[in-house]
């Protein structure tokens, strides 16, 4: 792996960090219990996205971020601030990740074309996060964008 994609692979990872966050607030915050029996899932396959890009970093000789930005902590203060007076909380909640999440997605997909030649960890990750994108938006009731 060279430096480019070590650069590459910590700012997705930082950015995971920052969506694992804010699902984290929202797993809190949320009152229905399949929403939150989702959003565990969605919580444990960051969690696994993240471990495997630090590891393949890692592996490679580099130092894989380990935090988030300041950014995504002002995101999370935000989305905490906007849900809090929503009249269906959950249903702002759901909304907020779906947005996020496609952020994400996006980040993901870019990375992979500025790679310009397929990067399999990345490709087994997009897989991933298409998987939770699906979920959240036909939760909110919108879709890819």
């Amino acid at each position: 792996m060279s430096h480019l994609d070590q650069t590459l692979f910590n700012a997705l990872i930082r950015r995971g960090i920052d969506d694992r966050d804010l699902h984290r607030r929202a797993l809190e915050r949320v009152r229905d219990p399949a929403l939150q029996i989702l959003l565990f899932e969605n919580l444990q396959t960051l969690d696994s996205l993240i471990a495997d890009l630090q590891s393949q970093v890692s592996a490679d000789g580099g130092e894989a971020a380990q935090r988030g930005t300041a950014a995504g902590a002002l995101r999370i203060l935000l989305a905490d601030l906007s849900t809090r007076f929503a009249a269906q909380r959950d249903t702002a909640w759901v909304q907020c990740l779906a947005r996020h999440e496609c952020w994400l997605l996006h980040s993901f997909e870019r990375q992979l074309q500025r790679a310009g030649r397929p990067e399999a960890g990345l490709s087994r990750q997009l897989d991933r996060l298409y998987g939770m994108h699906r979920d959240m938006h036909c939760l909110a009731g919108t879709t890819h964008g």
